[in-house]
């Protein structure tokens, strides 16, 4: 019997998979499935024509260049039925021929992938330009800040810092402690979760858990309504013998040991935990029964790498994290809200924030937030700038005593025919943040800038060692430190002429 041709079905798969490719390509930026964003793919970027007017965005980002002191620009507006009749130009593919088109890209493929070579190898050395951007704002706020600052040689100096899954794995927030404890003292990483999502790359803490808790989260589901920490989490034994576990590691000298864990707990039955120092023989400590927060103090008489903890009991009680403390100085404590825009920070309860601000007493609270938020270019903020303000003054409620320092969205680029460039999203959202930074009367840090702003993350991804993912918006450990780095500068210079 013959064999069957099956020559066409290669054909017929390519076919199929360019179909779906070209679909996809006229999908909308902003897309969501199931909740989950889909990426944007366009296999026809570099048939596309677009608008140079485009740039019109970034001239209106730049015009409030002078935000802080212009009182005469109002970002606040509306701007959402503007930005719909400035829309990108429409292409049409009755103007061209694609064979032309397809021939004229094939007779210039050797001379534009020898330029991306050129870039490349000119990149091999270089590092970003970098700009020294000032906090501006309500730098009067800091104040909080500044004044416990110099008291760190006989207090612990609390500093909560809030982002997306630009923070997550401990990423900037890991460098920015460094540099305060290396300038006011502190020595050990401070808040770490009961369990965490982050386990495989956080290289500050080696944080290992029993597989038997059940959680409620911002960033997840909540489906038992479990009052929710300061981390947006909250923590309870699903089974009898559910434990945590929390060892040092060697990346970062400030944080090789500790003498100090700080159990955060509510709603407590009339148990014991069990709790071991570095494999020493368990000890028992009991929790204290009641509905508010409450920490349980566990020390050792000499400094430990390790710290297991056992708890024997089902539903026990409520568990929010551990703080691993070594004497007097600055902690700051990474809480990443994974996917979130920051706006669901307006669901914790004032009330429990307070009682939280009563144990750890914090005076620097830094929110990092926006990739998440951005869209397309189309996109109107108005929601977003109203949310955002809802949950500063929240957090001004429930922290009274504390500075506030709002840390804009960093640079994000899009594909647009064989370049990457600056989304232009990102820039209607930076008019939005400094909008919320000025209304709220805060403290304002600009990421985008001091990173070489419009079109400079590209150069973060081909510098030599790179400082970003190929993705193009995320950075990695090295980027992360280099924003950490810019970040303590532009602190310290406030901070030495406060």
């Amino acid at each position: 019997m013959p064999a069957k041709n099956m020559i066409k079905q290669p054909l017929f798969i390519m076919g199929l998979t360019i179909t779906i490719l070209l679909v996809a390509s006229l999908l909308p930026h902003d897309i969501n499935i199931l909740g989950v964003q889909v990426r944007h793919v366009d296999i026809i970027s570099d048939l596309k024509q677009y608008d140079e007017s485009e740039d019109d965005y970034y001239e209106e980002y730049k015009n409030t260049e002078d935000y802080f002191n212009n009182e005469s620009d109002d970002s606040s507006s509306d701007d959402g039925a503007l930005l719909e009749n400035n829309s990108l130009k429409k292409y049409n593919y009755a103007e061209f021929s694609v064979l032309n088109k397809l021939s004229d890209l094939a007779q210039n493929f050797a001379e534009t992938e020898s330029e991306k070579i050129d870039l490349y190898l000119s990149s091999a050395n270089s590092k970003p330009k970098t700009s020294k951007e000032k906090i501006v704002g309500n730098l009067g706020q800091l104040k909080h800040f500044f004044e416990a600052v110099k008291k760190s040689k006989t207090e612990k100096i609390r500093v909560a810092h809030f982002g997306d899954s630009a923070i997550e794995g401990d990423l900037v927030t890991a460098d920015l402690r460094e540099n305060l404890q290396k300038k006011f003292g502190g020595n050990g990483v401070g808040f770490v979760s009961m369990t965490s999502q982050d386990i495989q790359f956080r290289q500050t803490t080696k944080h290992t858990f029993s597989e038997n808790w059940k959680e409620g989260s911002l960033y997840g589901t909540n489906p038992d309504r479990l009052p929710l920490g300061i981390s947006g989490e909250n923590f309870v034994p699903d089974a009898n013998d559910v434990w945590v576990q929390y060892e040092t590691t060697t990346r970062y000298p400030y944080l090789r040991s500790f003498n100090t864990a700080r159990l955060l707990y509510s709603n407590a039955k009339n148990y014991s935990i069990n709790y071991s120092f570095d494999n020493e023989p368990a000890k028992s400590a009991r929790l204290e029964r009641g509905e508010k927060i409450q920490e349980l103090v566990l020390t050792t008489n000499r400094d430990a790498k390790k710290l297991h903890i056992d708890i024997p009991n089902k539903d026990q009680a409520y568990f929010y994290g551990t703080l691993l403390e070594n004497g007097n100085g600055v902690y700051v404590d990474n809480f990443p809200l994974r996917g979130n825009t920051g706006v669901d920070l307006s669901h914790l309860s004032v009330d429990v924030l307070k009682q939280f601000d009563s144990l750890l007493n914090y005076k620097l609270i830094i929110l990092q937030f926006g990739l998440n938020a951005a869209g397309s270019v189309r996109s109107n903020y108005s929601w977003y700038e109203r949310e955002m303000i809802n949950v500063i003054n929240k957090l001004k409620e429930a922290f009274p005593n504390t500075s506030f320092l709002m840390l804009s969205v960093h640079d994000k680029s899009m594909k647009r025919g064989s370049n990457f460039v600056t989304d232009p999203s990102i820039l209607k959202l930076l008019k939005t943040q400094i909008n919320i930074a000025k209304e709220t009367d805060i403290a304002f840090w600009n990421l985008f800038e001091a990173m070489g702003g419009k079109d400079s993350m590209p150069t973060w991804v081909n510098s030599n060692p790179p400082l970003a993912f190929r993705d193009y918006i995320h950075f990695n450990d090295q980027g992360a430190k280099k924003v950490a780095d810019l970040l303590s500068d532009a602190l310290m210079e406030a901070y030495e002429k406060y």
